[in-house]
């Protein structure tokens, strides 16, 4: 498919909406390619799933030693800063981190229920056409809402800006609350991971976290979250289901503990990383609340400098952020 033939198919899925002339939002091109290109047998697509960002990476994170974990040459100009962690205590590990927020889950509420319906508070690297430095970020509410017959719509809502550091930038455009991207699924036309709620258990879930990947013999720590960023991109689980998710990425070899930090909305989290097989020059981050034990927030970073977009190692190329519904901003 040509890049005419998907704008074209994009605006036919909602011309009312759409004016003929309007530029693709980053988050519908990417939606709309998984549908259009997801055939019925799964096969590898962890780069259709969110590498449509003109660059998906990730981060070289290593704590030094006691304190702190610092970011090296800062690509604040064009994205926003990296998080800094905190290192935990001598001796935890992957393991422990996630059997802590595995007791979490088990010992909450359980308030959230699994939902056909995925909410994202994000932002995503587009490179500017002029080559001129970026000072504002401006972040974007995905709301992708389906029904049992494989019909929905994707919603991407445009939320307040912000600066490298992450303070809010005011009168920017477009406004909050602009409705900056809108597609509608017909019956049938939508094509998910998982059509029924994900069996809470680790096999049901390594299995769907392998479909959605391609893995073969082995699942790696970068692979796994790859799976769970595309499963949360579709569907809110149970706190029971976010438990078994995260089984299957504690199984996972190459998972590194981060530290602790404050996610890009202020809240505890603990970050687990790992390097995903594809997309090449990617290392991603998992954010776990130290609160409540879920999977709030997913990260990816150049873990090398891409001098075709002449960012340097380490720059930010997108985060998304879930368990975001109750926030006075959000979409209803």
């Amino acid at each position: 498919m040509t890049d005419d033939d998907l704008a074209r198919a994009l605006r036919r899925l909602d011309p009312a909406s759409t004016p003929l002339d309007a530029p693709l939002p980053l988050d519908a091109e990417r939606r709309l390619r998984q549908i259009l290109d997801r055939p019925p047998v799964r096969r590898r697509r962890p780069a259709r799933a969110w590498a449509s960002v003109a660059a998906a990476g990730a981060l070289i994170l290593a704590i030094v030693t006691g304190v702190l974990w610092m970011p090296g040459p800062s690509a604040s100009a064009l994205t926003p800063k990296p998080l800094v962690y905190t290192a935990l205590p001598s001796g935890t590990g992957a393991a422990e981190v996630i059997a802590e927020a595995r007791a979490r889950l088990a010992a909450g509420d359980g308030e959230v229920a699994a939902e056909r319906r995925s909410l994202s508070l994000g932002w995503y690297f587009s490179a500017s056409p002029d080559g001129a430095e970026a000072t504002v970020f401006r972040r974007e509410w995905v709301d992708l809402r389906w029904n049992e017959d494989f019909s929905g719509s994707v919603v991407t809502t445009a939320a307040e800006a912000t600066d490298a550091d992450g303070d809010t930038v005011a009168n920017v455009d477009p406004v909050p609350g602009t409705v900056v991207g809108e597609m509608t699924y017909v019956r049938n036309q939508f094509r998910p991971l998982s059509p029924t709620p994900p069996e809470a258990s680790a096999e049901a879930m390594r299995a769907l976290v392998v479909a959605t990947t391609g893995a073969t013999d082995t699942l790696s720590a970068g692979d796994a979250m790859v799976g769970v960023r595309s499963i949360l991109g579709e569907w809110t689980l149970d706190d029971a289901q976010q438990a078994a998710l995260l089984e299957v990425v504690a199984a996972s070899p190459g998972l590194r503990v981060l530290g602790t930090t404050q996610d890009r909305l202020g809240r505890e989290v603990v970050g687990l990383a790992g390097i995903p097989s594809a997309p090449s020059n990617a290392d991603v981050t998992l954010l776990l609340s130290t609160d409540t034990g879920r999977i709030i927030g997913f990260e990816s970073a150049l873990t090398d400098a891409d001098t075709g977009l002449d960012l340097p190692a380490g720059s930010l190329t997108e985060y998304a952020l879930w368990d975001v519904q109750d926030r006075q901003d959000a979409p209803r």
